[in-house]
């Protein structure tokens, strides 16, 4: 039977190629795989690789059917094969090591190679591009394989071949760079011939990298069996003057073998140092390297170092002097095996035009004495680079203080800007002293900003606010700071006027003087000489500058440099810019635009209003999982808030939670003369009380048009924040967060929206022992029972929690069950019902749990869930489609991570679980990784440490997952 439209569709949509009726060979590839037209079309050369989009469909061979085979018949034609052999065995081959049967296995490969020999492949075609598109042997390992169904079949297929077919594999992969799967399934089938190949590839190396690496392993191996095999190759190295691999290979041999080769690799060391190198700026040689080949020039003189000392040290002299090649590690190999004896040298190299950049962090780890006074004409480099370095050294000079004086006065602000540095490094009050003195007449701003750094403390202090701006701003008019706009293209006679305090226009000086200012910080902060002009300025007529200043960069695309016109409308802006803030956000984050959606949430907790940091809440939650860099910036800038305020992040959300203007638990407004009061009733809806306490469930009638629109748009602004609260609740039922009992009183007693949360939820009181001392509930009238309806009284050093059904008993439960029957209270998210998951004795000192191993499940509908219950997915770095699904417990710093991994079966993804465990955050940066990773070792937690609740909610997450797959 044909494939349906349907199954294509899917295909063509994610190829963006739905408008396929216009395009002729892809129409009749369609017609053709639908049962439209019989024959496979005859596809020119031109659109032989149109029929390769459709090789997707393919699945497993061994579930190769006739719809499998219409996919095969339309890339059989030699033309079209030529084309899309490549992705079939890009797609195909990865398949081939999916588990299954042993009668399925055999069935798969069966079909496959059938299917390659029917198009004109030989054995030893078939096994070498199994081998080529396996992906596994791109490395130098040697170690026994370890058997999959792949590398099965390559195994007993390799054993088999005739010597002829033999030949074949050996002259096909001759050419091709080194395979470590193939060395070994020649070495494992056919050992007469693995020392052919072997010589072969050393003759022939892709790379110097490459033949270095495979001599060293080799060697490491069984230097007893391959060393003769290498000191035969290098030795033609040496016949052929290739200097730096004969150096290589006889270093690999000495390391070894030293008393046999020692006196060659010297030899060998001297002749790649005497090779015509180019000038001192060659790079490094034979370009490319592996990460473990060290650079020959660095291996020739650590080598002659060890090996031939006194007699290397006077030739290195010479070296240097004629300014040979020297690669940028030699120096600090040089700091490292001559330690005091390597100033010379090195001072050496500085005088003969080294990179100082190199040389300088090598002589630094030395006695600063031994060098100190030479250093100083290096203040006069004209790399900023090396002017820095020279002034972290001379800053531990006697006279520094003196000569960093006399450098302050020169004429080049670069000289100017080396002194500032040497004295910011002092930080004595002598230094001090001369940068305060100095500060105010700088006209360059990087010196400057660095004297300000440094002080960090206001540079003029005696006078009130108005003083000091009037001094300040004089000060930067002096240094020419001001004379223009700050951008060449801001028209700033033309923004709105800003007001100070005392109700006057500020000056377009000052006006400039604050934007000058703030273009200079590089963070998202205020700029110190900035503040007190702030405090200045009049917030409450602020708006309109804020705004204009706000249409400006969005005007000019948002470039990073001038995010200050940001951030200062942000700090000048009112509720009406975090609205423009907000949109602007929304269209940032659309259009991918993620760095002006970061640099638009700086200016939102700039901002620092409770709306503005609502929206920043929102992001963080919104953004956690997809488009995850915006919503790891929002929770960067909530934390870093909360941490200037000097409370959690979670106390921060508390503070933020809406009140919509509300008076306590009511809203009052005048309707038809009367004044009626508005509040949110236990389904989350605005409800109205009347002068006489009458109670309506709609919009009072006569109410104007423009209050009808303002109370809509509060019933949206509710349903949205109950949206937040309630994943923040149940977030903070799953990692049992505590209120203290004033905390809790005022955040659920004195909020509108969060009086309704505390009348919908299961509470419970605990001790200072966190022993819980009753489970209570909350009534309209704000009374707080226990399920026999006694009240009760929060008292000090008590705390409260969402209580979780793992708490109590089974009868306390079911009591408490049928008291919110009775009461008809329904809670805002699965409490009592939820499902609960204890740990058994036999466990306590387990760190993996494998009940869900090799479970698999539709991707998609895995995704969903655990995406809602607030998991995240982290991909692994291997390319072997590992994955983890992580969920953190930020109160108690852990993290409960589900290893996974995707397969294909049928026509879906589907995802293989693996094992769940628990690490403790405190213990690695890493976001995760897998059980059997060493790093693990350390932070893997014994389930008795775990959390009871964040232990539960982890198992029933899967558990529930499972169901509903």
């Amino acid at each position: 039977m044909p494939y349906n439209k349907e199954t294509i569709l899917p295909l063509l949509e994610k190829l963006n190629l739905t408008n396929y009726e216009n395009n002729e060979p892809l129409r009749s590839g369609v017609d053709f795989l639908t049962g439209v037209t019989f024959q496979p079309p005859i596809f020119t050369d031109e659109h032989a690789d149109t029929p390769g989009l459709f090789i997707t469909l393919l699945r497993v061979p061994e579930l190769w059917d006739d719809n499998d085979r219409l996919v095969l018949q339309l890339i059989s034609a030699p033309n079209t094969w030529a084309r899309c052999q490549d992705r079939f065995l890009r797609t195909i081959v990865p398949m081939m090591d999916m588990p299954g049967t042993s009668s399925s296995i055999v069935l798969r490969f069966s079909y496959f190679t059938s299917f390659l020999q029917q198009r004109g492949c030989t054995p030893e075609e078939i096994g070498s591009r199994l081998i080529s598109y396996s992906g596994d042997g791109h490395n130098f390992d040697l170690a026994p394989l370890k058997f999959t169904p792949l590398r099965k079949f390559l195994q007993d297929l390799m054993k088999s071949a005739a010597p002829h077919v033999v030949d074949a594999y050996l002259h096909t992969w001759r050419d091709k760079p080194w395979n470590s799967l193939f060395y070994r399934l020649l070495a494992k089938a056919h050992p007469e011939r693995e020392m052919e190949y072997l010589e072969n590839r050393l003759l022939r190396g892709y790379t110097l990298a490459d033949w270095y690496e495979l001599s060293r392993v080799l060697l490491q191996n069984n230097v007893q069996k391959y060393a003769d095999l290498v000191a035969r190759i290098t030795g033609t190295f040496t016949a052929g003057q290739q200097y730096a691999a004969a150096l290589l290979g006889y270093h690999l041999l000495a390391t070894q073998l030293p008393e046999q080769y020692v006196p060659v690799l010297k030899t060998a060391a001297y002749d790649f140092l005497e090779a015509p190198h180019t000038n001192i700026e060659a790079p490094a040689h034979n370009g490319i390297q592996a990460s473990s080949m060290p650079p020959p020039v660095v291996l020739a003189i650590k080598d002659l170092l060890q090996y031939d000392q006194p007699a290397v040290l006077s030739y290195l002299g010479n070296y240097l002097t004629a300014k040979r090649y020297m690669h940028p590690d030699t120096f600090q190999v040089l700091a490292e095996e001559l330690k005091e004896n390597a100033v010379s040298l090195l001072l050496q190299a500085l005088a003969n035009d080294y990179d100082a950049r190199v040389v300088l962090p090598a002589l630094s780890q030395l006695p600063v004495s031994l060098y100190m006074d030479q250093l100083w004409p290096f203040t006069l480099h004209k790399l900023k680079s090396v002017r820095s370095l020279v002034a972290v050294i001379l800053a531990e000079h006697p006279q520094a203080l003196e000569k960093a004086g006399e450098l302050l006065e020169h004429k080049k602000a670069d000289q100017r800007l080396t002194a500032v540095q040497i004295l910011c490094r002092l930080n004595n009050a002598h230094a001090r002293t001369l940068l305060q003195e100095a500060v105010q007449k700088e006209i360059n701003d990087d010196a400057r900003d660095l004297m300000l750094e440094t002080l960090n403390y206001p540079t003029i202090e005696d006078g009130d606010d108005l003083t000091v701006v009037t001094r300040l701003v004089a000060y930067a008019k002096k240094r020419h700071k001001l004379s223009r706009p700050a951008e060449k293209w801001l028209d700033d006679t033309s923004l709105p006027f800003l007001y100070l305090l005392d109700g006057q226009v500020m000056s377009i000086e000052m006006m400039r003087f604050l934007l000058y200012r703030m273009s200079r910080v590089k963070e998202v902060r205020a700029d110190m000489e900035v503040k007190p002009l702030l405090r200045l300025i009049d917030r409450s007529r602020s708006g309109e500058f804020a705004s204009a200043l706000f249409q400006q960069y969005q005007q000019q695309g948002g470039d990073a440099s001038i995010r200050y016109l940001l951030i200062v409308a942000a700090m000048l802006g009112d509720d009406q810019l975090v609205e423009k803030l907000k949109d602007a956000m929304h269209f940032w984050i659309e259009s991918k635009r993620f760095k002006m959606a970061e640099h638009g949430i700086a200016a939102l907790a700039m901002q620092g209003s409770a709306n503005a940091l609502r929206f920043v809440e929102f992001l963080s939650r919104r953004y956690r999982i997809r488009k995850s860099a915006v919503g790891a910036a929002a929770l960067a800038t909530l934390q870093s808030t909360a941490a200037e305020l000097g409370i959690s992040i979670h106390e921060l959300g508390d503070r933020i939670a809406p009140d919509f203007g509300f008076t306590g638990m009511f809203k009052y407004v005048e309707i038809n003369n009367e004044t009626w009061r508005v509040f949110i009733d236990n389904h989350f809806k605005p409800g109205y009380l009347n002068e006489n306490n009458r109670r309506f469930k709609s919009i009072p009638t006569g109410t104007s048009n423009e209050m009808r629109e303002s109370f809509k748009l509060l019933a949206k602004e509710i349903t949205d924040a109950v949206k937040s609260q309630s994943q923040r609740l149940e977030y903070f039922l799953v990692i049992q967060r505590k209120w203290s009992s004033h905390a809790w009183q005022q955040l659920f007693l004195g909020n509108p929206l969060m009086f309704v949360f505390a009348k919908r939820l299961l509470w419970g009181l605990f001790d200072e022992q966190d022993q819980l001392i009753t489970p209570f509930y909350c009534q309209d009238n704000m009374a707080l029972l226990t399920a026999v309806d006694t009240e009760i009284t929060l008292l000090e050093n008590t705390s409260v929690r969402i209580l979780h059904p793992l708490m109590l008993d089974t009868a306390t439960l079911q009591q408490w069950k049928h008291k919110f029957v009775e009461r008809g209270i329904e809670p805002v998210f699965p409490q009592l019902n939820r499902p609960v998951s204890a740990l058994l004795p036999q466990q306590a000192y387990t760190t993996l749990v494998d009940d869900f191993e090799d479970i698999s499940m539709e991707s998609e509908v895995l995704h969903a869930h655990m995406e809602q219950k607030g998991w995240k997915l982290s991909e692994g770095s291997d390319s072997k489609f590992m994955y983890a699904w992580h969920k953190t417990d930020d109160v108690h710093q852990l993290e409960v991570i589900l290893e996974m991994s995707s397969i294909t079966a049928a026509d879906q993804f589907r995802s293989k679980l693996g094992k769940l465990y628990f690490i403790d955050k405190t213990k690695t940066s890493q976001r995760w990784f897998r059980s059997t990773d060493k790093e693990a070792a350390d932070c893997l937690l014994p389930l008795k440490n775990v959390p009871p609740v964040f232990y539960s909610e982890a198992i029933t997450d899967i558990t529930v997952s499972r169901g509903q797959a």
